[in-house]
């Protein structure tokens, strides 16, 4: 998986991401950064009569990535990759949720209405062969046999424990069952964290059989087993409650990796960065701010808090320059860089990349 044909030097971006994995520097930190394409996109072009009908075209969805990938100049350490997307609650349809579609996302229907929706969840088993998880592993399938080389595959974004259970109910009406039931929602955590375990293997099976390691929708990568811990239900509970009922169930998703980076999302999610950076499982913390809230220099107290907890960081930086504040109050040393506004021009990001530290 080191060599591919549309980024030459892919090989060093992976030991740069080995070392930061682990808060080392090679010549420079890693960064992923876009330019805005050159080229005219030439693949296929949607027709389809619903949203459902074009998120669900394997087909169509793997050539469309492929004919977008071929577009882009990868600088930096940014890579071609394809990821199979049908929304964020792709999890939930293991256990019966429908999807509905829109532009942009999809959406989970949920299914649980009462404790004993809660208990029915609990005497099944995930469910592969529903629509949407059957699409999903026929896009990854599909990005295996035509990759030739060209471009990274990666897992679909799995999103686990409490949040799979939000979807499976409505974040709202979850928090009155955790007053009202909080052992039934305790035991369906811990189903729904066996499952993501299964769901994770499940994928990462095929993409270790093809050779790849593992990237998600967070361009990362590493040669092993690899993901993207998280939990967005939790800015809802307090950090009691996080610990008592979530944490045992991200510990548990994490099993099966051998490097993981949580997802740290919003404000309100920073009163639990503390019980993360205390498990010695967790190799790294994706800080997210949301949007309003940057640009990335208003956080550099978040950033130093990471680093003394011996955790590698994602620096999700407004531009250039934001990130280029941030970074000189930071040790560079397990640092990844990421540029949300995209370049201009080739130039402009191999100009950037020279003040970080090297192109």
């Amino acid at each position: 998986m080191d060599t591919l044909a549309w980024k030459p030097d892919f090989a060093q971006t992976v030991d740069r991401f080995e070392a930061w994995w682990v808060g080392d520097l090679l010549d420079r930190p890693p960064v992923t950064l876009s330019v805005k394409p050159q080229r005219p996109y030439t693949g296929p072009k949607s027709q389809h009569g619903t949203f459902r009908e074009r998120w669900l075209d394997v087909e169509f969805v793997v050539e469309s990535a492929i004919a977008q990938m071929e577009r882009i100049d990868y600088l930096g350490d940014s890579f071609p990759l394809f990821w199979p997307n049908i929304g964020p609650e792709i999890s939930a349809t293991v256990f019966g949720c429908e999807l509905t579609f829109t532009e942009t996302t999809s959406w989970s229907q949920p299914v649980v209405h009462d404790e004993e929706g809660w208990e029915r969840m609990l005497a099944i088993s995930p469910n592969f062969e529903n629509p949407y998880w059957r699409a999903m592993e026929a896009m990854t399938d599909l990005a295996i046999e035509r990759c030739e080389g060209r471009y990274m595959v990666g897992l679909t974004d799995l999103h686990g424990n409490y949040d799979i259970l939000a979807a499976l109910r409505d974040p709202m009406l979850l928090c009155m069952d955790l007053i009202d039931c909080p052992d039934l929602v305790m035991r369906a955590g811990h189903h729904a964290a066996a499952a993501f375990v299964e769901m994770f293997n499940r994928l990462y099976g095929k993409l270790c059989a093809a050779g790849f390691g593992s990237t998600t929708w967070m361009p990362m990568i590493h040669r092993g087993p690899a993901y993207v811990p998280s939990c967005d239900f939790w800015i809802m509970v307090s950090p009691t409650m996080a610990s008592t009922l979530m944490m045992p169930d991200i510990i548990a998703e994490m099993a099966p990796l051998k490097r993981s980076i949580f997802h740290l999302d919003g404000p309100k999610a920073l009163r639990h960065l503390d019980p993360l950076l205390d498990l010695p499982q967790l190799d790294a913390v994706q800080w997210v701010y949301g949007a309003g809230a940057g640009p990335a220099a208003r956080w550099v107290e978040v950033y130093r808090r990471i680093q003394a907890g011996g955790k590698s960081l994602q620096l999700i930086a407004h531009d250039a320059d934001d990130a280029l504040t941030v970074i000189e109050q930071l040790e560079p040393a397990g640092i990844w860089i990421t540029i949300e506004t995209p370049f201009n021009s080739v130039g402009e990001a191999e100009a950037f990349l020279k003040r970080v530290g090297g192109s």
